[in-house]
């Protein structure tokens, strides 16, 4: 179980994230929604340890490690001159043959350098690697920014295939009906802090909800 207790972030005088609680169990997809400064990355980058913070996040009652997660962010980085077969090559040379057949599903040129991607295909890129990874922990950030309509279908399985494989898989999205067709349960971050959590029986009313 991924556990997270009384998170609090500060920068100089803003609460950014303010006593955080959650329990999120092995094999269940999170949702967070919420608007652009509600400290959605910030807890992003809490969990994947990349920020500093006071609180508790425990995985399996001890405290998380970086190399419990794979987090794929909004934006992806790539060094020039690059291409998308040699990026994958870094993950693991053994992966890489079931990796291309799911690079070719995504119709990603893997011979083309990266640089000359469009954003979904960098995307789809990246979060071909982060599977790689094969961790425990999934953090996804906006995943369907950009990508195609057959992309977003292809991604809704790759995140059920997550599940099925008992992953604890979280996931941000502007999109409310991506986390509709993915997620266990929904929570809404509001200034820093949850105010709503919605299990699946209850996900209509997040149709009316305003942000």
């Amino acid at each position: 179980m991924l556990e997270i207790r009384n998170l609090s972030v500060s920068f100089k005088d803003k609460n950014v994230l303010q006593d955080l609680n959650l329990k999120i169990e092995e094999g269940k997809i999170l949702g967070i929604l919420g608007k652009n400064g509600a400290g959605k990355t910030t807890f992003f980058e809490s969990l994947y340890q990349s920020q500093k913070y006071n609180g508790e996040i425990l995985w399996q009652n001890k405290k998380i490690l970086r190399e419990n997660i794979s987090y794929l962010e909004t934006e992806n980085y790539f060094y020039p001159y690059i291409t998308g077969r040699e990026y994958l090559s870094y993950f693991s040379k053994e992966k890489l043959a079931k990796t291309i057949e799911l690079a070719e599903k995504f119709q990603l040129p893997l011979d083309k350098y990266v640089q000359y991607y469009s954003s979904g295909m960098k995307k789809k890129l990246a979060l071909i690697g982060m599977l790689m990874l094969d961790k425990p922990i999934n953090i996804l950030d906006e995943p369907f920014n950009g990508v195609d309509f057959e992309g977003v279908h292809l991604l809704y399985d790759i995140i059920l295939e997550l599940k099925q494989n008992n992953k604890t898989v979280i996931i941000s999205s502007h999109i409310i009906e991506t986390l509709f067709h993915t997620c266990d349960r929904i929570v809404t971050l509001e200034n820093g802090k949850i105010s709503n959590i919605f299990e699946k029986d209850r996900f209509e009313e997040l149709k009316h909800f305003k942000f």
